[in-house]
């Protein structure tokens, strides 16, 4: 179902979408009332009949104040239901959210993961404002935090405890960097580069918020200022074993690490609201620890992409370069009916021996210098071949 609706996600995605209310050195807007911490609640007049019902929360990002969930609102899988319907009380931020990714994916199940996306019913309370803790909270299994669009991020660990995003025991994520598990909860493992924020990550600036963790602080994306990423900070300003640090703008946050363990968190700095999870309930302490396996089991098939980057605003060809050889099954003779790098769907896809070569329109507001996945795929809607290439391509100016 998902990949009959691209069409109409993808518009949402290119398109884009901004909302940040009007300040002067981070005066608080005369429309926004104050919930506690960083959130307040856009007031809407009584006049103003053509409003939505739905309430909008804003958050106060350094010295803005920015609408981070009305673009994921939107009702991306047509079921009648919103993606993300928030409310609060009096401590908490609550968000009850379908878990359904509001951008292309892969088809599941395929020869790399035997499971299929489902719709979820989830509700999760974010602190109001949040607390560093006295001690660092291990993750729990299952969902750890939550992106803006309501899908959730995993520890960086599968079923059996090993590092699931590199090494021996690497999972099949698609180039969205995630993919559903038995009960069919899409999640992200790793830095998802496909979930849209209000602002560009444009790399000439601290990257937007991407989510929030279960004890209520932020996780943003992987740049701390222009051109320098948080995880290559050093000294005072370093990130700690959980992911995070502190700044005058924002206080104590977290940022995604590309690339690094432990990827998106490695533990709560933070006091965790035990609700959003049962292992919550009798927690464990301390960060997690890098487990990778040495070697790989994933089918090295895409063994190239060239070009490896291209400019924003334009259509490019770009051809991926296959070795049939490494395949574990008998490699398919036709052309792929589906390619993807990162977002971005092909168009034209044509296969000339082991190369094949496909047309990719690239938006004006793509995120720039961030390494994509790519991946390819054969055999159509039902169970296709899937394979791979992670960090293979990137956007630039």
């Amino acid at each position: 179902m998902l990949r009959s609706l691209h069409a109409l996600v993808i518009s949402f995605f290119v398109a884009g979408w901004f909302a940040a209310a009007d300040t002067s050195a981070g005066e608080l807007p005369t429309d926004l009332k104050p919930l506690g911490g960083h959130w307040f609640l856009k007031t809407t007049p009584k006049s103003d009949k053509a409003s939505s019902d739905r309430p909008i929360y804003f958050y106060r990002d350094g010295e803005q104040f920015v609408d981070l969930f009305s673009y994921h609102t939107k009702d991306s899988n047509q079921d009648g239901i919103d993606n993300l319907r928030l409310s609060h009380d009096e401590n908490f931020l609550i968000i009850e959210s379908q878990g359904y990714p509001n951008h292309p994916t892969a088809i599941f199940p395929n020869s790399g993961n035997p499971n299929s996306i489902r719709v979820q019913s989830f509700k999760f309370r974010l602190p109001l404002r949040p607390k560093l803790a006295e001690s660092i909270t291990r993750l729990p299994r299952g969902p750890i935090g939550m992106a803006l669009n309501g899908v959730v991020f995993f520890n960086p660990f599968e079923m059996e405890g090993q590092n699931a995003v590199a090494g021996y025991s690497e999972v099949w994520l698609d180039s969205c960097c995630g993919h559903p598990q038995q009960t069919g909860v899409y999640h992200y493992h790793k830095y998802p580069t496909c979930v849209k924020s209000p602002f560009r990550e444009n790399g000439k600036q601290h990257s937007p918020i991407i989510g929030f963790a279960w004890d209520g602080f932020p996780v943003y994306g992987p740049f701390e200022s222009a051109g320098v990423k948080a995880m290559d900070l050093q000294g005072g300003q370093a990130l700690d074993v959980c992911n995070g640090h502190t700044d005058e703008l924002r206080g104590y946050h977290y940022h995604a690490t590309p690339g690094r363990f432990p990827y998106i968190l490695g533990g709560y700095a933070g006091v965790v609201e035990t609700s959003n999870s049962r292992d919550l309930r009798r927690p464990q302490q301390g960060a997690i620890e890098d487990n990778t396996q040495p070697g790989t089991r994933m089918e090295d098939v895409l063994v190239s992409v060239r070009p490896g980057t291209a400019s924003r605003g334009k259509t490019h060809q770009i051809q991926l370069v296959l070795k049939p050889e490494n395949a574990r099954r008998r490699f398919p003779d036709g052309t792929p009916s589906w390619v993807q790098v990162g977002p971005y769907e092909a168009g034209k896809i044509t296969r000339q021996g082991n190369l094949v070569t496909a047309d990719f329109a690239i938006p004006e507001d793509a995120a720039v210098d961030i390494l994509l996945d790519v991946h390819v795929e054969f055999g159509g809607n039902r169970n296709p071949m899937a394979f791979k290439r992670n960090e293979a391509f990137r956007v630039v100016d």
